[in-house]
């Protein structure tokens, strides 16, 4: 239809070439201490500001190479395009006015929530690549983000759905070599996991860890005061698990049924049954 495809401009982004660390996970599940901890690594550029732009972004461009009429349209080469996108997004992402430490940069690392959709366009646009996603137990997600005041216009079964959606990509994470799970626990207690599951994701984009990543984690958290409890009771880690006891029945059979199954899949459980 548009006869010979196009070539693009060879004025590539100064990143063209790194490897993107992506990191991905549900808000309140400790996606913030976690890209801080990558980019304090210090050959790695993180952008300091969360954005979801590139889960729209990669997410939209799969779904247009999904279909047939898109891609028999094209009026680029199909590799064109994907480069068209990855220039975009680091353009938009990195302006090139601003970039700092470039000198020393080999890793470019972001925030941006994902799906597989998105996972899967990120492949496409970014060869290499590693995607790090965060997962925390659903009770205490939950509970959090009835107490954080951006969320309470959700009802208890949105804030549910909400949270068991991401399981699809828990599933793509076990699914494709590039992805890999962190634990939010992994953060706060389990911080030896956190480095052994680090090493392996820089080893895959050609870096070693490094001390300096576990610097944010010496900084004070900050947990969301739910309703019912204490300052002290929110900092105290074994009993952010038991804000279940302050839901109703009824909102506790909701979250059996919309997330019982991922929270066993994940190794999460239910503590009412015991109860």
């Amino acid at each position: 239809m548009f006869g010979r495809k196009r070539e693009l401009s060879d004025d590539q982004h100064p990143f063209t070439d790194f490897p993107f660390l992506m990191v991905s996970g549900l808000g309140r599940s400790g996606t913030t201490v976690l890209r801080n901890c990558i980019a304090a690594h210090p050959e790695i550029n993180g952008r300091n500001k969360e954005s979801n732009y590139a889960y729209y972004l990669m997410r939209g461009a799969n779904l247009f190479m999904e279909n047939e009429f898109g891609r028999s349209n094209l009026a680029v080469k199909e590799s064109e395009f994907w480069k068209c996108h990855q220039q975009l997004l680091l353009n938009l992402l990195w302006p090139r006015t601003s970039i700092r430490n470039l000198k020393n940069s080999k890793v470019v690392a972001t925030y941006s929530k994902m799906d597989p959709r998105s996972a899967m366009g990120m492949a496409q646009a970014f060869p290499k690549h590693a995607i790090c996603h965060i997962v925390r137990n659903g009770i205490e997600v939950v509970s959090s983000f009835r107490a954080f005041k951006n969320f309470q216009h959700m009802s208890f079964r949105e804030v549910c759905d909400h949270w068991q959606a991401q399981f699809l990509m828990v599933q793509y994470c076990r699914d494709n070599p590039h992805a890999t799970l962190i634990r939010y626990e992994w953060l706060e207690n389990d911080n030896q996991q956190l480095v052994a599951t680090l090493t392996l994701v820089l080893m895959f984009l050609g870096l070693e860890f490094h001390d300096d990543c576990l610097a944010p984690l010496k900084k004070r958290f900050h947990p969301t005061i739910c309703q019912g409890e204490s300052r002290q009771d929110s900092e105290d880690l074994s009993k952010r698990s038991n804000r279940w006891r302050f839901w109703t029945g009824e909102e506790r059979t909701v979250f059996t049924d919309v997330c019982g199954a991922a929270m066993a899949e994940m190794g999460y459980d239910l503590p009412w049954h015991d109860a």
